[in-house]
């Protein structure tokens, strides 16, 4: 069976590649799902080519955390605040998703993502209101075609129960969608967890999930430093009990202190990004030199798109 070959011809193709380098003009063969060749003036004989004269041929962008079942509430709270944000966003609309809500949301996302250069993405996905919701989420990221993490987060019924020194448990029926969807790593929906972590729970809880996360062998995504939440070294309690690991990526980090960022750094573990939601809600400001001054490599995201648009160019010229 031939195998499906396109060329991409005359981009100024940037490879992000230092043996391959960059060109001002030159030609890209992709070979089934690929790429093959890099290089100026290839001649494919049986390729389907396209036309890529005054564009930039790059990478596809990776966004590390971003929360897609928001999708069909795009622009809806454009100058909220965390509070405003909780309040109308986790308050009022999230308990009345619907799963097929829950599904076209992820989909217009996903799709939104793909569309702004965005190839793979972390689905921060914090509507599991039941197992119905984790199911229809899932199958929007299947037909989508997007590389995705999902991270499978909690429900949002009841934000007071859920977002505030919760007592409550992560659901367990992520081991469900483990064995379900997600039986093999070699494809392009993979698994984590997403907890509220331990600004919004209480200890044992976040003890008790990322005890989960390991059990289920799957990485961790969890917000820390948001605001006054992030002031109460919570995360310092975590790293002294020795929860902290290579397998988990903190979001924001704004408010934590050096002593807890060096805990991150000394434990493997990666920081994301959302400047322009961290500063237009509040959470504080991004602590870009303090990550980089201890060697961690912050990675960008666009949280939710009910405040902020959805491409990585705004995330890139916000941190600059």
């Amino acid at each position: 069976m031939s195998v499906e070959r396109t060329l991409l011809k005359n981009g100024c193709v940037l490879t992000l590649d230092s043996q391959i380098g960059n060109h001002r003009q030159a030609d890209v063969l992709i070979e089934g799902s690929k790429i093959a060749a890099v290089g100026p003036n290839l001649t494919v004989p049986d390729a389907q080519v396209i036309d890529a004269t005054e564009t930039i041929v790059m990478p596809g962008f990776v966004d590390t955390h971003r929360h897609i079942w928001e999708g069909i509430l795009r622009n809806i709270a454009p100058d909220a605040l965390l509070d405003e944000y909780f309040t109308n966003i986790l308050g009022v609309l999230a308990p009345v998703y619907r799963p097929e809500d829950a599904y076209a949301g992820n989909l217009v996302s996903a799709l939104g993502a793909i569309d702004s250069g965005v190839t793979t993405l972390l689905d921060w996905s914090h509507i599991q209101n039941t197992p119905e919701h984790s199911d229809a989420t899932i199958a929007a990221l299947v037909e989508s075609g997007l590389r995705c993490i999902f991270a499978y987060g909690n429900p949002n019924l009841d934000k007071e129960a859920w977002w505030h020194n919760s007592s409550l448990n992560h659901p367990h029926d992520i081991k469900r969608l483990a064995k379900q969807y997600f039986s093999s790593d070699n494809q392009l929906l993979t698994l984590a967890l997403a907890p509220r972590g331990p600004e919004f729970t209480t200890f044992e809880v976040a003890k008790h999930d990322w005890a989960l996360a390991r059990e289920v062998g799957v990485r961790i995504s969890v917000h820390v430093g948001v605001a006054e939440a992030g002031q109460h070294g919570k995360l310092a309690e975590m790293g002294r009990a020795g929860l902290l690991g290579p397998d988990t990526t903190y979001i924001h980090c704004c408010t934590l202190s050096d002593e807890e960022l060096q805990m991150i750094a000394d434990t493997g573990g990666t920081v994301s990004f959302a400047s322009p939601v961290e500063m237009q809600m509040g959470h504080g400001m991004p602590p870009i030199q303090r990550c980089l001054d201890r060697g961690l490599r912050p990675s960008l995201s666009v949280d939710v798109e009910t405040t902020v648009g959805g491409d990585l160019f705004a995330q890139m010229r916000s941190v600059l």
